[in-house]
């Protein structure tokens, strides 16, 4: 939508027509420009710089360069927008696995030498095992819980 209020902006603004304008001074002697003559007396005509009259290769390669600036400008947000849903899938990734951790470690210290599930299997763990399991998940929580 930005674009093609853009070159419809270049557009009108290159197609504007040319008007003559008159100079002209009354009795109090204020001197008034206008586009149109005075109903009554003389006025001078004006000479004024055609803007639409440039080169129209210029013209064309000033589109251009805006409109590659505007793709630019387009690709540079879709990336930021991609690089912020990244940033929050990371995010909530790590938050899931901080709190399974959590949870982890919660069940090995207050259960003692119960029995554990795993997966669709319960297991008694070893004290060896139990204080290895601690230590794994005191280190996901270091890793995951920033």
């Amino acid at each position: 939508m930005p674009k093609l209020a853009l070159i419809l902006i270049i557009i009108l603004f290159t197609a504007s027509t040319q008007a003559d304008t008159y100079r002209w001074v009354n009795e109090d002697g204020v001197v008034t420009y206008s586009q149109t003559p005075p109903p009554e007396g003389h006025a001078e005509k004006v000479k004024t710089r055609n803007t639409t009259s440039s080169d129209s290769a210029e013209s064309g390669e000033k589109l251009k360069q805006l409109q590659q600036k505007l793709a630019d400008m387009d690709e540079d947000r879709a990336l930021q927008k991609a690089e912020r849903e990244e940033q929050a899938k990371d995010k909530a990734m790590r938050e899931g696995n901080c709190q399974a951790a959590r949870h982890n470690l919660e069940q090995l210290t207050a259960l003692g030498n119960r029995l554990y599930k795993v997966g669709d299997d319960y297991l008694r763990l070893s004290e060896e095992e139990r204080q290895a399991r601690m230590q794994e998940a005191r280190e996901q929580i270091k890793e995951y819980c920033k």
